[in-house]
């Protein structure tokens, strides 16, 4: 499997320009990836014929720890070889260059991608930069979403627990039921009632802080763009924030 990849790579691997996020190198080091993740572990022909380097290269493009290594050391200790550590090493530092640029911090923090602190000292302030500001823009566009779904919903259950209830005292009003059974709506009714004041009152706690929300995911969209990222704004998500606001 590796090794058809590594047929793939060896075109472009060394044409491939430092730092550009999709350059050719870039995108064959994701097949490679992707190759790899289909297994479980390193079979015997990708321990036997896998190029260290751009196996490294690839691990380092996409934010792996170091200890990957150790993965397939003991994935290929089985078939008795022994991982290039240096030119593992060595691919996976010019992979971390590509990684950890300031503009694809700010892709990996947009994306919610976790903070795997892979990046050298002498990386790390461009990288973070860049991740911050993106981490900023995605958590509260995130709570936005969670906010106006959460409210949406909650009308919605309204909505049908009103219709509900107006069924059960129009289904009292008949001559049909006996007592006992009124009282087994009558109690369905207070139920849905209660349920109703809950639902009622999340809602007011959700558009409590919805003005907050939508400030701070203006000011982190906002950061962003100062900094020249083209980050565009939930127009329409806010327009509907705001009128629930209002």
């Amino acid at each position: 499997m590796v090794a058809d990849v590594n047929a793939r790579l060896e075109s472009g691997h060394s044409a491939a320009p430092l730092g550009l996020a999709l350059s050719g190198l870039a995108v064959a080091a994701m097949v490679l990836v992707f190759a790899l993740q289909s297994c479980a572990t390193l079979s015997e022909e990708d321990c036997l014929t896998v190029d260290w380097g751009v196996l490294g290269e690839t691990d380092g493009q996409l934010g792996r720890p170091v200890a990957e290594l150790n993965r397939y050391r003991r994935d290929c200790a089985e078939y008795g070889v022994v991982p290039d550590t240096l030119a593992y090493t060595e691919g996976r530092n010019r992979g971390l260059a590509v990684y950890c640029t300031e503009s694809n911090g700010y892709r990996e923090g947009r994306n919610g991608a976790p903070d795997r602190l892979v990046c050298p000292g002498v990386l790390e302030p461009a990288f973070r930069r860049g991740y911050d500001l993106g981490r900023a823009v995605h958590v509260s566009l995130t709570e936005l979403r969670a906010s106006n779904d959460a409210i949406g919903s909650a009308r919605a259950e309204i909505e049908q627990l009103e219709a509900d209830i107006a069924d059960h005292r129009e289904s009292i009003r008949s001559d049909d039921l006996d007592d006992e059974e009124r009282k087994a709506l009558n109690d369905e009714i207070s139920s849905m009632e209660r349920r109703t004041k809950g639902l009622e009152k999340d809602i007011g706690i959700q558009t409590a802080g919805l003005a907050i929300s939508i400030a701070q995911y203006q000011a982190a969209v906002g950061a962003a763009r100062r900094e020249g990222y083209d980050e565009p704004m939930e127009i329409e998500l806010l327009q509907a924030l705001r009128r629930l606001v209002e």
